[in-house]
């Protein structure tokens, strides 16, 4: 069988072949012979260069090709039929498996297919390389300072030839390695230096059999900074030498139309630009161009610029202005690490001469401002005795139009209970503090829109945000141990937090770059940086000194604190280095600082007074920079009190306080707002109507509105042109209620609940017998929801206007209800929610 099938297989090949084309059979077809190659690239291509003993991979291309490698000295290189190299001799080339090192010297390499030759490649076979070094090649021409390289206009950007030397142990071996490879390690995405090679080099250059420099650099200025470079040669790596280009030193700021930089401050039109120029100075004295500035603005809604600016010829940088909407704010370039004066350790800021100020007026009515108010009444022991179940809310407050009122919108719930409300400069975020992370529970939330999110470990109060809008500082005072956390990305989903050991941090302020933030807490200053490890500076030797607040020079170069040492105390920026010299002494403890938009004074608020700090001379060079300055006191006029908001509105003119009495538990609510003129130097108050008393306010970004949450329940908008309290926007439950209980759908936050036993009618007055279910008794003026009455007239919320006893001796109160009934044997319910007054109220920038 197995015959038969063998057999009867073959005839049929044999059949079939008669008609296929190859056997003969059929049309005759031609086969295309393989197209010649006509060019062959090698790979690598370049310089190799080879210890002896070691081996190096070639190819060629196309790939696929039949390729016929080739070496121009097999007495210092082989090369087997695969491409595989050998510094000596292989023992076989067709299968190459021990490379016997030969000696040093050169050799070319090519592949060669259907008659067609590379380029030859040539490879460097040396010695052993034990170490390579890196110099500055002697008798180059002077530059101007011996420690850095100047990227000046003038005589820049000057270089620096390097060159570089491989030793196999004391023998110097750099004519036999071949090319050396250079890098540098940059502290910034920038590189701090050029790095080229030289098409012949000085005295020692190694030439390659093209003419180039083998083991010279040519090092040139670019960025101000300092850079490390190294070079290498066959996988051995020099030890890195520092190199710089010249550090910044010096910025002054001028409008294009005043290239002497006299005028610093601007009047003029929203809608309009500016340009301005910076002119930047090297330690070499020399002007640069090109510096990578940081730009900013102190109040982007009003006055707006470019975070990097543009690159100029001409000038260090320059930027243009814009001016959006009404408003005042400072302008500064400053050269910031790690983009500017990059790898310096400790870090080396340089900030200009002076912050170029920006009064912008518009003839168009200012657009209406949208408020947000919420409550602290859900975590507050005397709002919420009881600490009933309780959710906070953030209420939106807009009008419709110029002719419309004030209304508060859909209420936004809170995953936790807030203790501050703010936003950022140019109102994309607002950020809320709570008290505790309750184990992991909850953290700082982020509003946004009508969203918000919460950062679970960020707990603590809200101390400052960043002018860039990308960090935020909470501290945390309740949990154990007490920390400060720095939130960088705060509002985004790939946020990182940094957190401090700091016990009872209580203000915090950035400088205007964001490369730093000042902290106080106690006795101490704690400096974060980005680039630089946290440092405590003590303010004072004397026990018990404690920092009360701390704010930036608008110009950036400088920081002001204030101590219960009656003292404000200046720190230079650059260093953190305490100008003594310039110290001020207050009458009263300064307990707030604010800078003025201006750019050139701070108020310090030491009640019963309120001090104008003009800062009459200041120098910025590299950083020995200092300041001078004066100041002058004002009574406003209302004794003693403590502080518990102080802000300057956006064109600088007034300053507005609220405050409270420092007896009591809790402390005594001053009932009116104070005003101080700053042109003028005079006080004035505001009054809530009603008699309410004010517990949170913020302004307009025009400035002509002040909204004030008050302890009667509303918020009131005052009209600061005429000083008058124009609404007031309640937060009715259920429908814009600022807090709220469980439930569905939503209860209110009982205080006190009472039965309700029987209701009487006399006139337009219901009288309701009850009893004390839970909470504190009833108060005259409280406002309470009475439901489950038998009779819908006697449901609703009132007013309690007054009480007595009915003839049973049960207590009763009595409400304005025209709609009320006699009833009797009733098991109604009256609650008294708790007060959710507006004490935390933030116009959005």
């Amino acid at each position: 069988m197995g015959k038969f099938s063998s057999a009867f297989f073959l005839a049929v090949l044999v059949i079939g072949c008669i008609f296929l084309p190859s056997c003969g059979g059929g049309n005759p077809t031609t086969v295309a012979p393989p197209v010649a190659a006509t060019s062959i690239t090698i790979t690598p291509s370049g310089p190799v260069s080879l210890e002896t003993g070691h081996t190096q991979t070639f190819s060629a291309t196309p790939a696929g090709g039949s390729f016929t490698f080739q070496s121009s000295n097999p007495t210092v290189l082989t090369i087997a039929n695969n491409g595989q190299a050998c510094a000596g001799t292989w023992n076989s080339v067709t299968a190459p498996q021990v490379c016997t090192p030969g000696s040093a010297g050169t050799a070319e390499v090519t592949a060669t297919a259907q008659g067609v030759s590379s380029s030859p490649v040539i490879v460097y076979v040396h010695p052993p390389i034990t170490s390579v070094s890196i110099d500055k090649v002697p008798g180059q021409p002077q530059t101007q300072r011996t420690d850095c390289l100047s990227k000046g206009i003038v005589h820049g950007p000057e270089s620096w030839l390097y060159e570089a030397k491989a030793f196999n142990g004391t023998t110097d071996i750099t004519s036999t390695v071949g090319p050396f490879s250079w890098q540098q390690i940059n502290p910034a995405s920038s590189n701090i230096v050029a790095l080229s090679t030289p098409a012949n080099g000085a005295q020692g250059c190694q030439l390659s059999p093209q003419g180039q420099c083998l083991n010279q650099q040519i090092v040139t200025a670019s960025v101000p900074g300092i850079s490390q470079i190294y070079a290498t040669a066959s996988g051995f790596s020099s030890q890195p030498v520092s190199v710089e280009t010249c550090r910044i030193k010096d910025i002054s700021l001028a409008s294009a139309g005043d290239p002497t930089g006299a005028i610093t401050s601007f009047l003029v039109s929203s809608g309009t630009s500016t340009t301005l120029n910076a002119t930047v100075t090297d330690i070499a004295n020399q002007e640069v161009t090109g510096v990578p500035l940081t730009w900013n603005t102190s109040n982007p809604v009003s006055v707006g610029v470019s975070s990097t600016g543009a690159t100029s010829t001409v000038f260090g940088g320059t930027n243009t202005v814009t001016s959006p909407a009404a408003g005042q704010g400072t302008v500064i370039a400053s050269c910031t690490p790690p983009t500017c004066n990059a790898g310096i350790k400790p870090s080396l800021p340089i900030y200009p001469q002076a912050a170029m100020n920006f009064v912008v007026q518009s003839t168009s009515a200012p657009a209406l401002p949208s408020a947000y108010a919420t409550t602290t009444a859900c975590t507050d022991p005397i709002a919420n005795p009881s600490g009933a179940a309780c959710t906070a809310a953030v209420v939106p407050i807009t009008a419709s139009s110029s002719t419309a009122p004030f209304a508060a919108g859909t209420p936004i719930a809170l995953p936790g209970s807030p203790n501050t409300l703010l936003y950022d400069n140019n109102g994309t975020n607002a950020y809320l503090g709570v008290d505790s992370a309750k184990f992991g529970q909850q953290g700082l939330m982020v509003f946004s829109g009508s969203t918000v999110t919460q950062a679970t470990t960020v707990p603590g109060r809200v101390l400052a945000i960043s002018p860039d809008r990308n960090m935020v500082i909470t501290s945390d005072t309740k949990d154990s141990p007490n920390q400060v956390f720095i939130c960088n990305n705060c509002s985004g989903t790939s946020r990182t937090v940094t957190s401090f050991l700091i016990n009872g941090a209580t203000a915090a302020a950035f400088s205007p770059d964001s490369l730093k933030a000042y902290i106080l807490a106690g006795n101490n200053l704690y400096v974060y940086s980005k680039l630089d490890p946290l440092q405590r500076i003590s303010l004072s030797p004397t026990p018990g000194v404690v920092g009360e607040d701390v704010a930036f020079h608008p110009q950036g170069g400088f920081a002001f604190t204030a101590t219960s040492a009656n003292s404000i105390l200046p720190y230079r920026t650059c260093d953190n280095a305490q100008l003594s010299s310039a110290n001020l002494s207050t009458a009263n403890t300064p307990l707030m600082i604010r800078a003025l938009p201006g750019g050139d004074s701070l108020l310090v608020l030491n009640p019963p007074n309120i001090d104008l700090v003009s800062v009459t001379s200041l120098t910025a060079t590299l950083c020995t920079g200092t300041l001078t300055t004066t100041s002058t006191s004002f009574n406003l006029g209302q004794g003693s009190f403590i502080p518990t908001q102080f802000f300057v509105s956006p064109n600088g003119a007034t300053a507005y306080i609220l405050g409270e009495t420092s007896a009591g538990n809790p402390p005594t609510r001053l009932p009116l707002i104070i005003t101080f003129n700053v042109a003028a130097q005079t006080p004035s108050v505001l009054s809530l109507s009603n008699g309410a008393t004010p517990l949170s306010a913020s302004l307009s970004p025009a400035g002509n509105f002040l909204f004030v949450g008050a302890d009667d329940g509303t918020v009131h908008v005052i009209d600061t042109a005429s000083g008058l309290d124009k609404q007031q926007v309640t937060f009715p439950f259920p429908t814009n209620e600022l807090c709220f209980g469980p439930g569905t759908p939503a209860t209110q936050v009982p205080l006190s609940q009472v039965q309700i036993l029987a209701a009487s009618q006399s006139g337009s007055t219901t009288t309701y017998s009850y009893n004390l279910i839970s909470g504190p008794a009833l108060k005259l003026g409280q406002s309470i929801t009475l439901s489950q009455m038998s009779d819908g007239g006697n449901n609703g919320t009132f007013t309690i206007a007054g009480f007595g006893t009915d003839a049973l001796g049960n207590p009763t109160f009595s409400v304005s209800n025209s709609l009320g009934v006699t009833a009797s044997g009733q098991s109604g319910l009256g609650t008294v929610p708790i007060s959710c007054n507006p004490d935390l109220v933030v116009v959005k920038p």
